[in-house]
């Protein structure tokens, strides 16, 4: 079987979040960019349905450590890989693909000292400091883990809990909660929204460009236990790219994946050059 030879989608998912989250840093990427300022409009209303989105957060499970599982499905694939994650509370992220009579093809593993990322197929690998990071975003690693648990975050600031909810705006939205996050300084134009199910989870992650344009959306689809199907869709390079991710119940407490090891023939590129090969 003929694979083909781009990295799952599930990588442009992440490196899209990475993207947003350096975004929504207040130290400004450049300074010919105007930012814009959101300002949070308060009401009783938004109060009401606050005290309901507080309510949702302590359904949140307290964790350390946990392992999740499952499939990756993008249209421009032949086969669904599948998809490992560890992760250690705000300290670690490891993410791998693995396709059938190939094993794994992509590795990622974001810690507090390193980005570490492998593309397999080309046989190219990147490292990069954890200081920049820290620097430029130091909460970054805590949203992505949010993020694929289901979580909402105030960019910058963390995943949401008690002690940012003044960070955040709630309204109704037809027979569901809006949760619009305070997004402080972009040096783009977007804005961003999360729609809440009856039971105060994450339907849907809305964020528009300019003139309201559809960047990037999440939909997820609670099975029980845990288990989601989230659907991802974002345009890259002026192209639609769509991305469903199918992930079993979350194991609580597990231990990491085995160390990635780089063969001999494999070449260390930039970050540039390592999305090049995406």
């Amino acid at each position: 079987m003929k694979i083909n030879r781009r990295i799952p989608g599930i990588v442009i998912l992440i490196l899209t979040l990475t993207f947003l989250g350096a975004c929504a840093s207040k130290k400004s990427v450049t300074d010919t960019v105007p930012t814009v300022h959101t300002e949070l409009v308060k009401s009783e209303a938004s109060l009401i349905n606050k005290s309901k989105v507080e309510d949702a957060l302590r359904l949140y499970t307290d964790w350390n450590s946990v392992q999740l599982s499952g499939k990756i499905r993008v249209s421009s694939l032949p086969v669904s890989p599948s998809l490992k994650v560890y992760m250690k509370r705000g300290k670690e992220l490891t993410l791998s693909a693995s396709a059938i009579f190939v094993g794994e093809v992509f590795r990622l593993e974001l810690t507090e000292d390193s980005l570490f990322m492998v593309n397999k197929l080309k046989k190219v690998y990147c490292k990069e400091s954890g200081e920049k990071l820290q620097e430029i975003y130091p909460t970054l690693c805590e949203e992505v883990q949010a993020i694929l648990l289901g979580r909402m975050i105030v960019p910058g600031g963390g995943e949401l809990c008690d002690s940012n909810l003044s960070k955040i705006v709630v309204e109704m939205d037809k027979d569901m909660r809006k949760v619009i996050p305070d997004l402080g300084e972009f040096p783009i134009e977007v804005s961003a929204y999360y729609l809440l199910d009856k039971d105060g989870r994450i339907s849907d992650l809305i964020v528009d460009g300019e003139q309201g344009k559809r960047f990037f959306s999440l939909d997820y689809n609670w099975k029980g236990n845990g288990a989601s199907d989230i659907e991802a869709e974002l345009t890259r390079k002026n192209k639609p790219l769509k991305v469903e991710i199918s992930l079993d119940s979350p194991k609580w407490g597990a231990g990491p994946l085995s160390p990635y090891k780089l063969g001999k023939d494999f070449r260390r590129v930039g970050l540039q050059e390592f999305f090049k090969s995406i």
